[in-house]
């Protein structure tokens, strides 16, 4: 079914279009044609009508169950979140008074299209593994690793986890005490060797992807605990979370772990221990894939 609407006509326009429709007031036509028909009609309309206006409305498989076409009108149809409305020019005194009354999110195409993009965030995904350390410092070249915690995420589950104390010959300031907890006399009585570890790690990352948040330092820290030990740790592909927050999220003060934690009301208790630090970022990770 379509209705086609015409303004300043040619007559011999409105004759050809006697032909396919039925005229059932001045410019206003209706029927039933098949998709073909109806676009070799309408570019006939545009081709012919001059400075004329013409709107079609035509039957289709959408939400309204219904499309719009127009040509040299100054009401235009505009998609707005999976429906299609017309949109009309404002003088400038109801431009100024007029606002964005129809909130977003309001359609059913638009809640459709939420479910849709909600399932696709929650199929099956590559595993991949998500690292945190705790070090006596920042510096790769003369700090230590003190803590190495990771969790393995396999079809959106954590399947492993894994965290252990690194023995150091450097001491532990005072100030990474009071944060971490973590003494050396911890080190010293439940620290596991670094060769050890660096086993570990190379047998629970495989070439799965890592994940984790400012990753290069992490990384750093790794490279470094191999070179020491002559061992060479080559960590394929990361992916670091601050970098996918800051495309996702403009609306924070900063970019820190604690305030994304913070922004989606996550609990920071004990953020600086390693294991507890990979929990907090794969619930970070898991809420930005959301939006």
């Amino acid at each position: 079914m379509i209705v086609l609407c015409v303004m300043n006509c040619p007559p011999g326009l409105r004759g050809d279009l006697s032909k396919w429709l039925n005229e059932v007031n001045t410019g206003v036509y209706v029927g039933r044609l098949n998709a073909r028909v109806r676009e070799e009609l309408w570019n006939r309309v545009c081709s012919n009508i001059k400075s004329g206006q013409a709107t079609m409305v035509y039957s289709t498989n959408n939400e309204q169950g219904f499309a719009f076409l127009t040509h040299n009108t100054t009401w235009i149809p505009v998609d707005y979140e999976g429906i299609t409305l017309m949109k009309k020019p404002f003088s400038v005194k109801e431009d100024k008074e007029q606002s964005s009354f129809l909130q977003p999110g309001f359609s059913k195409a638009a809640k459709y299209e939420k479910i849709k993009h909600f399932h696709n965030n929650t199929k099956k995904q590559p595993g991949y593994v998500i690292i945190g350390i705790q070090t006596t410092g920042s510096d790769c070249n003369v700090d230590r690793i003190i803590e190495i915690g990771m969790l393995k995420i396999e079809e959106n589950k954590i399947s492993q986890t894994y965290q252990c104390l690194i023995p150091s010959e450097r001491r532990i300031p005072d100030h990474v005490v009071k944060l971490t907890g973590i003494t050396n006399e911890m080190l010293d009585r439940e620290g596991v060797p670094e060769t050890e570890v660096l086993k570990k790690v190379q047998e629970f990352i495989d070439d799965d992807l890592i994940i984790g948040y400012n990753i290069q330092d992490t990384v750093n820290f790794i490279q470094r605990l191999g070179e020491r030990n002559g061992q060479n740790i080559i960590l394929k592909t990361v992916r670091d979370i601050k970098h996918l927050a800051k495309r996702k999220l403009d609306d924070v003060e900063n970019y820190r772990l604690e305030t994304m934690a913070s922004y989606f009301s996550l609990d920071v208790s004990n953020v600086h221990r390693a294991l507890a630090n990979c929990m907090l970022i794969h619930r970070i990770y898991c809420e930005l894939n959301k939006l």
